[in-house]
């Protein structure tokens, strides 16, 4: 055994014993024009097969080289260097400052190119600026980074803070995914299922001309992510931070004395009795000055502890021929009330083999293990925090919970009323060997297989609530019971690619062609129990073993085929072409209908290498012109893997007193459906001017085709109507991105932002309408909101004779709304009708920004950064209703805001008369809509890179000790209390959800972090 021991670990050495054996490395240095050492540059031997080796924070490096070798610099930022070795014992590389770097190369689809050459619309996202905004959720860290992606958080819940992404616009509407396809190493999966600390940069595919390349999955963009892997030298990295939570908005409600006389005087307005008598009134004086607490419903629910934290270690090594860099996170977040949370561990190791310069592989295992503990009916523990009447108690005397509102206690219901557990289990391995026969032409082959499970555990207890004399006054849960859920799924991807790269003088040509297999097959199994005997042991079988236990499964599954290729030719690297087709298979339509080709073709044009341009290479140091056009497509359509065909309903039926198994078709299918697809155009300008100034600018159009709508059939088809490919969408828009950096010294100066535009609007639904209040209606664009147009109020009675019959029984107070009839004149003016009805209804808002915007500052002076992100929206609409704005609806409490209400003595009142009963003043209108514009410091930080000097004794290569904070300042003229982003809903049908406001706020977080580098 001790034999065999030695011999593994002889064999484990001898690729760094081989390393060890070459001949001893040249020792070199890396600096800037002004002679301060550069951290963060790579350098490697031009041709060699090992790969780059990183500079120090001194700004040295070691390399193994022989004479006449020629050395490659680069960094970002620097324009590339190349010194030719010719036997000195120490270099000195310096490299000069440039706006962008010629040879910077970048992620796209199935490969890479220079970032120069592009002819896309491509914006990258690289790795520190994702780092200086330490969010667990990866999509909330894309929001304003990039023109053109548009990312809304609706909320802050641990685990459950994930951004919903559209990228130029929405595309689709009925149930048809709106989201961009997400590719990490070359492999489908989900943003919010990797560590940020993991990742290299981020390639977000935005026109046709790029996105093209994946064919019937692109047509709402393409995110592609590159993780970073291991390092020459070997090194060891600690990041971290702990942190607290606030809620950016919480709705500040009144005291109970305000409620109690708010109450009764909508009692009075309604020709009612006063609810609350003086004796009332005056025991809640005295019960509320003996404990006040007992009474503030809001810090009773947000007693959670708010902590958060994140740790993520990293190791780097090379032996020559294998390079590996495993990595551990562990991230934990403590929610706003008692009883949640999420953690998260996330393990990876990126390895790359070597054995020669002909041959390679990468063997990468990832593996995710996520849990978030919520609240059973967290929804309705939100909706409680602005509604709880504020003159009820939290408990008795006694200790015994009180009966709260209609014997809902959120307290209670916190403490001790169920909870619901997700548990997410993925493992994701990624094989490629690539083989290079000649050094033009390189042949690289995929297999990466990913498995997820999902079990989630939802245990509602029923809570027992009290009167004031101790008996019992029932339950809002009225069982205690328990749902099992289980999802296993399987991913299968699989692809081949071969690369051809030649030039022939001014000529090069660089083509790639591939085919792919990708598959999906997922099993899900429930059981449901109820009316548990010990309702502290979670398990189905301490249910009920009756009538009542339920249970179920389902399979479904998907396969895509794909063959595809691209084609870039550029000459004298001034006039650039490119050509991408994929040719898409899918199992989700019928045969005849199965396949699709989608092609793309951009142009580029480098004026700046143009003769003419060389007088003023001083000052306009990269100037390209683009134009792209491209078709793509969207499988993902419809809430069915099969959406051709009708999926038949299994149950039961009874029949003389016995249960029969019953089979029914409920829906009509139409075997006729195909994709969506997306035919997009656009063009654009890539500017670099005065070595320190950048901007690109684009402009596009697209068009979607084919979206899924329910027309209208005959009734005696006894089924509703199928879908069919019937709708139309349209949207247009342009996009900048400016940037400045400048060094002074020791001092650095960044500042960048970028701004987008996109109108959306719905070109065809084939004379049809969808949604009575967020609405899909040809004209506009999708998700408007519908409603009356309110014109003020009725200030005196005659104002209501003589104006149009509305809703209930009208009183002074009560809005007025206008009466267009549905009709016009002419002239374009309404033409009145004497009543208001669904024909008075217009489209009086949008919920899709039109303008979004990021500004970001970055400052540096010797050892210490400050850098600061604002980002916001403009020209948005959002919408709250019920108790969320209308005071006392539902019995509420009133906000504090709330007490501005119509009187006689206050007719300009910000709200109507108070009332119980008025069915006018709650109709859906532009009287409850606000602008949902904001602008919002997402983040600042403030840090100091310890010297190098004060570390040698602690054998440290680095120190970065930082403050953090997120969301600490949003302007905005949004409701008080409730996020501007409220109304966005990543888990609604249509990405929408007006109306309500019972969600998990979001949150203010402050972090205290540190990076270690030994």
């Amino acid at each position: 055994m001790n034999k065999t021991f030695r011999l593994a670990a002889l064999l484990c050495a001898m690729p760094i014993s081989m390393a060890l054996a070459q001949q001893a490395a040249m020792k070199g240095r890396v600096v800037d024009t002004q002679g301060h050492p550069l951290i963060g540059a790579t350098v490697k031997v031009k041709g060699s097969a090992a790969g780059p080796s990183a500079v120090l924070d001194n700004g040295e490096f070691s390399l193994n080289v022989k004479n006449g070798d020629t050395i490659i610099v680069t960094m970002l930022g620097y324009a590339q260097r190349e010194v030719v070795y010719q036997g000195q014992a120490s270099l000195a590389i310096v490299l000069e400052g440039s706006a962008t770097n010629i040879e910077e190369v970048v992620v796209v689809g199935y490969g890479t190119q220079k970032k120069v050459n592009l002819t896309g619309a491509v914006s990258i996202i690289e790795s520190g600026q994702l780092e200086r905004r330490p969010n667990l959720s990866t999509s909330s860290a894309l929001q304003g980074l990039a023109p053109g992606v548009t990312v809304t958080s609706q909320t802050g819940a641990p685990g459950g803070d994930g951004g919903q992404i559209r990228i130029r616009g929405i595309n689709s509407f009925g149930g048809s995914d709106s989201s961009p396809l997400v590719i990490i190493d070359g492999v489908a999966g989900s943003i919010d299922n990797i560590d940020y600390n993991l990742i290299e940069s981020i390639s977000v595919l935005k026109d046709a001309a790029s996105s093209a390349i994946y064919g019937s999955r692109a047509a709402n963009g393409v995110i592609l992510i590159t993780t970073k892997r291991g390092k020459d030298k070997l090194a060891i990295d600690y990041k971290g931070y702990i942190g607290m939570q606030d809620p950016t908005a919480i709705p500040k409600v009144a005291d109970g004395l305000t409620y109690m006389r708010m109450f009764n005087e909508a009692n009075r307005n309604d020709g009612n009795q006063p609810t609350y008598t003086d004796e009332a009134m005056e025991e809640y004086r005295k019960l509320y000055a003996a404990d006040p607490d007992n009474f503030d419903w809001q810090k009773a629910i947000l007693k959670g502890s708010g902590f958060t934290q994140n740790h993520f270690l990293s190791l780097s090594a090379n032996s020559g021929i294998i390079r590996v860099a495993p990595s551990f996170g562990y991230s934990t977040q403590d929610g706003l009330i008692k009883n949640t949370g999420f953690k998260r561990y996330v393990f990876r190791n990126n390895m790359d083999i070597t054995p020669s310069d002909k041959f390679s592989v990468r063997m990468d295992l990832s593996v995710t293990n996520k849990n978030r503990k919520q609240i059973a009916g967290e929804g309705t523990i939100w909706n409680y925090l602005g509604r709880m009447p504020t003159d009820l108690p939290i408990r008795h005397p006694n200790g015994l919970w009180a009966e709260g509102w209609v014997k809902n206690n959120p307290v209670a219901q916190i403490e001790e009323g169920g909870n619901n557990n997700t548990n997410n289990l993925e493992f994701i391995g990624n094989l490629s060997l690539n083989y290079k026969p000649t050094e033009w032409l390189s042949l690289l082959g995929t297999i990466a297989p990913r498995y997820l499970t999902r079990n989630t555990h939802q245990f509602t207890k029923m809570v027992e609530v009290y009167d004031v004399n101790g008996a019992s006054a029932g339950s809002a849960n009225t069982t205690t019971d328990l749902t099992e859920r289980s999802y296993r799924q399987y991913f299968g991807s699989y692809f081949v690619t071969a690369t051809a790269d030649r030039s022939y003088g001014d000529h090069s040509f660089k083509m790639m062609v591939g085919t792919s297999r990708e598959s999906f097959n997922e099993k899900f199994l429930m059981g449901y129990r109820r009316d548990f005997m010990y309702d502290t042991y979670e398990v189905l079988n301490a249910g009920a073993d009756n009538a009542t236990k339920n249970n179920g499964s389902t399979i479904d599954e998907w396969l895509l085929i794909s063959q595809f290729g691209r084609l870039n030719y550029s000459f004298k690297d001034r006039y650039l072409f490119e050509a991408n087709i994929r040719h898409d298979g899918s199992s989700r339509f019928v045969k005849n209908n199965r396949w699709s080709t989608f092609p793309s073709f951009s142009a580029g044009w480098r004026l700046s290498e143009e003769p003419f341009m060389e007088s003023l290479k001083g000052a306009v140091n990269q100037l390209k012109l683009r134009g792209s056009w491209g078709k793509l497509g969207n499988q993902n359509i419809g809430d069915s893997y099969y959406p051709f065909a009708s999926q038949l309903a299994l149950g039961s039926i009874s029949m003389g007193g016995q249960l029969y198994p019953l089979v029914s078709q409920n829906e009509m299918a139409n075997e006729r459906l195909v994709w969506e697809s997306t035919t997009m155009s656009g063009a654009g300008l890539d500017a670099v001017l005065f070595k320190n100034f950048s901007l690109t600018f684009d402009w596009y159009s697209k068009t979607t085709n084919g979206i899924l709508l329910k027309l209208d059939i005959p009734a005696v088809h006894g089924l509703p109507g199928p879908f069919q490919n019937a709708g139309k969408v349209q949207n247009k828009g342009w996009e900048l991105a400016v940037r400045y950096d400048k060094k002074f010294g020791d001092f650095k100066l960044g500042l960048g932002g970028n701004i987008a535009d996109v109108k959306n609007k719905i070109l065809d639904m084939s004379n049809t309408t969808m949604g009575t209040f967020l609405r899909q209606q040809t004209g506009y664009s999708i998700n408007s909101i519908y409603g009356y147009v309110a014109d003020g109020y009725y200030q005196d009675a005659d104002e209501i004779k003589n104006g149009p019959a509305q809703f209930g029984t009208l009183q002074p107070g009560d809005i007025r709304y206008k009466d267009i009839a549905g009709g016009f004149d002419g002239a374009g003016n309404p033409i009145p009708d004497g009543k208001i009805n669904e024909s008075d209804k217009l489209i009086i808002g949008n919920t899709i920004p039109r303008y979004t915007y990021g500004v970001n500052l970055d400052l540096s002076y010797k050892g210490l950064r400050l850098n600061a992100f604002v980002q916001g929206v403009a020209k948005a609409d959002g919408y709250l209703s019920s108790h969320y704005v209308v005071p006392l609806a539902m019995a509420s409490a009133v906000k504090e805001w709330q007490t501005d209400y119509w009187t006689v003595d206050n007719p300009d009142a910000a709200l109507p008369r108070l009332s119980h009963s008025s069915t006018n003043n709650t109709q859906n209108s532009t009287f409850w809509m606000r602008s949902a514009a904001y602008l919002r410091l997402k983040n600042i930080q403030l840090g100091y890179e310890i010297p190098q000097h004060l570390l040698a004794k602690l054998k440290l290569n680095g120190l970065f000790v930082y403050v953090n904070g997120q969301n600490l300042f949003t302007k905005t003229n949004f409701y008080k209390g409730y996020d501007p982003e409220i109304n966005y809903n990543a888990g609604a049908s249509e990405g929408v959800s007006l109306g309500d406001g019972n969600f998990y706020p979001q949150v203010k977080v402050y972090t205290f972090g540190v990076d270690f580098k030994f």
